[in-house]
């Protein structure tokens, strides 16, 4: 039995990420040594955490990580490295135009390093000082922590999961930059409005802002549905059997919806 060595993830930040960076992605070189110190930075937070929490955190982006490289791997270990990986300072850097052709690659190797520190945590946990991108989301958005851990518990069989959300003051709308979005947060506020999104990462791949989206649309009772998914605020529904990639014409392929699900997909694509 081989013991998780948490010394891979430290290399492969500090050595080979910053060069795929660099020659693959084309990233400036102080800009790949910024993103790799977030991307152990990120990896050390999300291994601190409770294995529920980690769940919780991953679940909004299991439909976009489960074609990831390789292949074979866990899926809640790919999304772990979407999160850990791609949506932190890498994400910020392909926003700003920087090519996203090495980004699998990128991806592909930091699964084995990844599941190595997460399991040596787990053994051996450490104490991490000071705040982290994941820390305090369940205290500060409770319906949205409420719905994902719906849609956590929703994975292993598809169908509904209902849903109850706690008592919390109405949020104002999130801080976004992107107005479009913004628009159509304020119109689903005034009359529970469906918002349909390939996936819930299109919105943001960062926890906090895609949280803080979820909490407000929640709050406002509105439903959301994405290629996989359906939230509502008395219930969550998860596509039975595989999962489709996320996409204009994803919705499209009803295999795996039922009910309330497949009836509302079946009325977004005509």
């Amino acid at each position: 039995m081989t013991v998780p060595d948490p010394g891979f993830m430290i290399a492969y930040c500090e050595q080979t990420l910053p060069g795929m960076l660099t020659d693959v992605c084309e990233v400036p070189a102080e800009l790949a040594h910024r993103i790799a110190v977030d991307v152990l930075r990120r990896a050390e937070a999300l291994a601190s955490l409770p294995t529920r929490e980690q769940d919780v955190l991953i679940a909004p982006f299991v439909e976009e990580a489960f074609e990831q490289e390789p292949i074979d791997a866990p899926l809640d270990l790919k999304a772990k490295v979407a999160l850990v990986v791609r949506n932190g300072l890498l994400d910020d850097a392909i926003r700003a135009g920087a090519p996203t052709y090495g980004v699998a690659a990128v991806l592909r190797y930091a699964a084995a390093p990844l599941s190595h520190l997460l399991g040596a945590r787990l053994r051996e946990p450490v104490g991490l000082a000071g705040t982290h991108p994941f820390m305090g989301l369940a205290g500060r958005f409770p319906r949205a922590w409420a719905c994902l851990e719906a849609l956590t518990d929703g994975f292993a069989e598809g169908g509904p999961r209902d849903l109850t959300l706690p008592a919390s003051p109405v949020p104002g709308l999130p801080p976004l930059t992107d107005d479009d979005l913004l628009i159509r947060l304020r119109r689903a506020a005034t009359g529970g409005a469906v918002l349909h999104v390939p996936a819930l990462g299109r919105w943001s791949r960062d926890s906090r802002r895609l949280h803080g989206i979820l909490e407000y649309l929640l709050a406002h009772g509105a439903t959301i549905l994405t290629t996989n998914y359906l939230f509502r605020p008395t219930d969550v529904w998860v596509r039975r059997g595989d999962l489709v990639s996320p996409g204009d014409t994803g919705l499209h392929d009803t295999r795996g919806l039922t009910g309330a699900h497949r009836t509302l997909a079946e009325s977004i694509t005509g």
